[in-house]
């Protein structure tokens, strides 16, 4: 095989491996990480604040919502450090770590101009940037500046703008049983050959990028041997958290996981899906967190939880929720400094209907960074004072 019939056929190798990791990746793996780990979960659609956290004493609430409120008496309180406000009866999983200090509730979250375009707003989320200016994602721009392109992962079928950089893409692995490198038939022999020859300039680039991902993907095998320890939601959101435990349990080293939840888009009939969504949201946590406890990992592991926006205060004629401004973020973890960062929402003081949003989520992001000991001010691209979220 010439030089040129290599590079061609490694370029196919790559396009056809699922979740390869970025052609020319600078160095091998790192090693096995001990350090900090962050999770994020994107809850895509716009979940509704105010039938998550619940104002259930506020009978401002239930005249603006008649039908879609949630009843008095299913509502979780939360005791005097959550004042006037409770959870909604699905997230029964987190009142355990709301008890323990281990969650943390920061309401009306949002930035300056909010947008209420699903796909802008998320974009904003995702860059870190409401200019709209940055192409990439503030956790692409941190993955950037490591070494090993398994640095951060991400759960699923494309993977989000948040974790695109300049130089590479964070690898989307749809389960770690799926994950394999496809050869074309009867290249399998001639592929190995070629990896002993050493050879120069792009050649060699290429040579090296192929060895580290079969490494890569020898390392993601392993891990098919590692067993959860809790029972997951069954569903996509339930799998992947369980694909993300079985991963830090069995040593990948990414300092970053990311998933998502779809679905939280209720312009009708909010009621039973937000309760399906919460559901699966909490049960798939509280499994997490106790594969966590059983790796000895739960201390180094922070879980941020958002969605693009939040939803209007008044129900609509559909029983449902439009388009709002600010939303709920969750922080969760055994490092984490639980508790309520913000007050009851002012229902007459509002934006179109809707929420004001009064905690930057860049703030909560540079709480996030400073986490993986990243510096948020070179991430963010501008100060941002970190939440005392641990």
């Amino acid at each position: 095989m010439n030089r040129r019939a290599f590079i061609q056929k490694s370029l196919l190798t790559l396009a056809l491996g699922q979740g390869a990791p970025s052609l020319l990746a600078r160095t091998a793996l790192a090693a096995r990480s001990e350090g900090k780990i962050l999770v994020v979960v994107n809850l895509f659609g716009g979940n509704d604040q105010l039938n998550t956290l619940v104002p259930y004493r506020n009978e401002l609430y239930y005249r603006l919502r008649p039908h879609i409120a949630i009843p008095r008496s299913e509502v979780l309180e939360l005791g005097v450090r959550g004042e006037r406000l409770g959870l909604h009866p699905a997230l029964r999983p987190l009142i355990s770590m709301w008890e323990g200090g281990e969650l943390a509730l920061i309401p009306q979250v949002g930035y300056p101009n909010p947008n209420r375009s699903h796909f802008i707003s998320t974009a904003i989320w995702h860059t870190a940037d409401p200019s709209r200016k940055a192409e990439t994602g503030w956790l692409g721009r941190w993955g950037d500046a490591q070494e090993d392109p398994f640095c951060e992962t991400f759960l699923g079928g494309a993977t989000p703008l948040a974790q695109v950089g300049q130089r590479r893409t964070a690898p989307a692995i749809n389960g770690i049983d799926a994950f394999s490198l496809r050869l074309p038939r009867g290249l399998e022999e001639a592929f190995e050959r070629e990896l002993q020859r050493v050879r120069s300039g792009t050649a060699e680039e290429v040579r090296r990028a192929m060895g580290s991902l079969r490494t890569a993907l020898t390392r993601v095998g392993q891990l098919r041997q590692v067993k959860n320890q809790a029972q997951y939601p069954e569903n996509a959101f339930g799998r992947s958290l369980a694909d993300i435990a079985r991963m830090i349990a069995g040593g990948l080293g990414s300092s970053v996981y990311y998933t998502t939840l779809g679905g939280w888009d209720t312009h009708a009939g909010q009621a039973p899906r937000q309760a399906e969504l919460l559901g699966y949201l909490a049960q798939g946590l509280a499994a997490f967190r106790t594969d966590m406890r059983a790796a000895g990992r739960d201390k180094d592991v922070l879980i941020l939880v958002f969605s693009e926006f939040g939803r209007q205060v008044a129900e609509n004629a559909s029983y449902g929720t439009d388009h709002g401004e600010g939303g709920l973020m969750l922080v969760l973890g055994g490092g984490v400094k639980g508790g309520l960062y913000g007050g009851e929402p002012d229902l007459e003081d509002l934006e179109l209907n809707a929420l004001k949003y009064q905690t930057d989520f860049r703030n909560v992001y540079a709480a996030a960074l400073q986490w993986i000991e990243a510096n948020p001010k070179e991430v963010l691209g501008a100060e941002f004072r970190p939440l005392a979220l641990f």
